[in-house]
């Protein structure tokens, strides 16, 4: 039917396998296409969307080493009155399992001040909170990574004048503190 041959097209131009499938794997195969592919739009016109859309997440290059700016970070958050909830060391957790990467740790950080208003206005927001900032190490060149305000809000009940004097607040804390030299 047209259906299965449009199907076939689209997977075959995605690299994907051949159509020698039970009626069953081609249901599931469809149900996957339909739901991963919002109002009918091709996969190709999925990506050119998001190409053309904000950034989900900043990356700055630090000028300090990776020891230094994980600390800094820290210090900025707690100077500010916010908890570090947490510091999760990847290449730690790798080593022990007897793996090895570049150095990358997480903190989580926040505060319920700012967090918990959120969290009841948007009870599913509570899956972005605490906030969190990625340092690492790549090539030699210390990385601040971290979520766009304005991506971490959409799709959500929250406003961009919710969060604006709080978290859109934590990412200019992050790009100062990682950029210049004193802190205050």
């Amino acid at each position: 039917n047209r259906f299965s041959d449009g199907l076939k097209s689209i997977l075959s131009r995605h690299g994907a396998f051949k159509m020698n499938l039970k009626a069953t794997s081609l249901r599931a195969i469809v149900l996957a296409v339909l739901l991963g592919t919002a109002a009918g739009a091709a996969p190709s016109q999925l990506s050119a969307k998001k190409e053309q859309a904000m950034p989900s997440v900043h990356s700055i290059t630090s000028r300090y080493s990776f020891d230094d700016t994980v600390a800094r970070l820290q210090a900025a958050f707690l100077a500010k009155g916010m908890s570090i909830f947490g510091i999760i060391n990847h290449q730690a957790a790798a080593q022990e399992s007897g793996l090895s990467m570049q150095p990358a740790t997480v903190i989580v950080f926040g505060t319920p001040q700012a967090g918990t208003p959120l969290m009841v206005k948007d009870p599913e927001f509570a899956l972005q909170l605490p906030l969190k900032v990625l340092v690492t190490e790549q090539d030699g060149q210390v990385k601040v990574v971290f979520n766009d305000t304005r991506a971490l809000i959409q799709g959500s009940k929250i406003n961009f004048s919710d969060v604006e004097n709080s978290l859109a607040n934590a990412e200019k804390l992050i790009e100062t503190f990682a950029k210049f030299p004193k802190i205050p």
